[in-house]
């Protein structure tokens, strides 16, 4: 069984999981969708060449376990220290069952059982609680009611405050109170002092500003499902340890975030005709003499008109002569062929999706770790209920 990563395997993990996405580095810094031909795909010819006749079936189930997929690539490229076992991390039993229906009030069902599963892998908490970026206090809600501990809820908007203080009530769970705060505020930091944070899914600066102050601040302990790691003030990530020579900008690290599986099916589609139509643009910005540009999102509401008026809406905002109707078919079919080729080879790239994220993870631990707290890092929940499963718990020394 994978023993938990703590203090020492922490850092050692951080550096091999490093080394690799630097040896790596031509595998996943390009983004098949906006490369059709990844400088990999010269290098190992029969790798693309299996890709391309690999069933869709099979390249399914390949994308959906991250081991197998290490474990594929690793079969066929030699890359130092790259296996299956680098992005292992112990799966934390659950204990205690339901909670009280009164506690579960207002929140979403896989949400609840996300909770549930972060909660119970925390445990009782050392010390009083402050509740990051609480949203409407649902996790703060469960463990005031569970832990017999109080919880103080952060959030910035007033609005979901007063929705937490009104569930709060309901649920007679009157060891939580909310506080209206920006967590990126020096103020927020300031709250740390002596209390147990908790963070489930806080999205880039908020899980390292959290960090930062709970390292400084004399925090009890944390405990952060970090998200969203490309939510940063800068364009490029900036590693807490500084031994690190490692650089990922912004776009790159949405590499750590690929891996879905909550989508229902009707999304899944919606997501892919959307990508074979942006590519049907793509293909048709080339024709017109340019080269790949970066395009700003497009509104959802473009998607739900034909493509024809799609291809008008996006051509008239990036400035580019709409194609003519009888160019429509075969620019629907360069964009569904392009899908289906960049889906394939996106398969190398997202080979290294969980050493991304793994890496993000132990490098966020490090000031923790440099300041003396007890650190880990687990899985909290299987994958299929969040990818996001990766917990880091520390509590602070003495």
């Amino acid at each position: 069984m994978t023993e938990a990563l703590t203090n020492q395997a922490i850092t050692a993990r951080r550096i091999e999981l490093e080394s690799v996405l630097l040896a790596a580095a031509p595998f996943w810094r390009e983004m098949p969708f906006r490369i059709e031909r990844p400088q990999w795909v010269d290098a190992f010819p029969e790798l693309d060449a299996e890709l391309q006749c690999m069933p869709m079936g099979a390249l399914a189930q390949l994308l959906g376990d991250n081991s197998a997929l290490v474990q594929w690539l690793s079969d066929r490229v030699a890359i130092p220290g790259y296996r299956s076992g680098l992005i292992h991390v112990a799966a934390l039993a659950r204990v205690g069952g339901n909670v009280e229906a009164r506690s579960a009030w207002g929140v979403p069902g896989r949400k609840l059982a996300q909770i549930e599963a972060f909660a119970s892998a925390v445990g009782k908490p050392p010390a009083a609680v402050l509740e990051w970026c609480a949203g409407k206090g649902h996790l703060g809600r469960l463990v005031a009611m569970t832990r017999g501990v109080d919880v103080t809820s952060l959030e910035i908007d007033p609005a979901l405050c007063h929705a937490g203080e009104r569930l709060a009530e309901r649920a007679r769970a009157a060891g939580q109170t909310f506080v209206v705060g920006d967590a990126l505020r020096p103020e927020a930091a300031a709250m740390v002092a002596g209390r147990y944070v908790m963070a489930l899914h806080a999205c880039g600066d908020l899980h390292r500003d959290l960090v930062s102050a709970a390292a400084g601040g004399g925090a009890a302990g944390v405990a952060i499902s970090p998200c969203c790691y490309y939510r940063l003030r800068e364009i490029e990530y900036c590693p807490f340890s500084s031994d690190s020579r490692l650089r990922v900008s912004r776009d790159e690290l949405h590499l750590a975030v690929t891996e879905t599986v909550t989508a229902p099916d009707r999304n899944v589609r919606e997501r892919d005709r959307a990508a074979q139509w942006k590519l049907a643009f793509v293909a048709w910005r080339e024709a017109s003499g340019g080269g790949y540009q970066t395009f700003k999102p497009v509104p959802s509401a473009w998607m739900l008109q034909p493509f024809s008026e799609f291809m008008a809406r996006i051509c008239d905002r990036e400035g580019l002569a709409s194609p003519p109707s009888s160019a429509l078919s075969g620019l629907l079919k360069e964009g569904q062929r392009r899908f289906d080729v960049m889906m394939r080879r996106s398969a190398v790239r997202l080979a290294f999706r969980r050493v991304m994220e793994l890496w993000l993870v132990c490098d966020l631990a490090t000031p923790l770790i440099d300041a003396g707290f007890r650190v880990s890092i687990d899985a909290f929940c299987d994958r299929m209920l969040t990818p996001r499963n990766l917990l880091l718990n520390a509590t602070a020394p003495g």
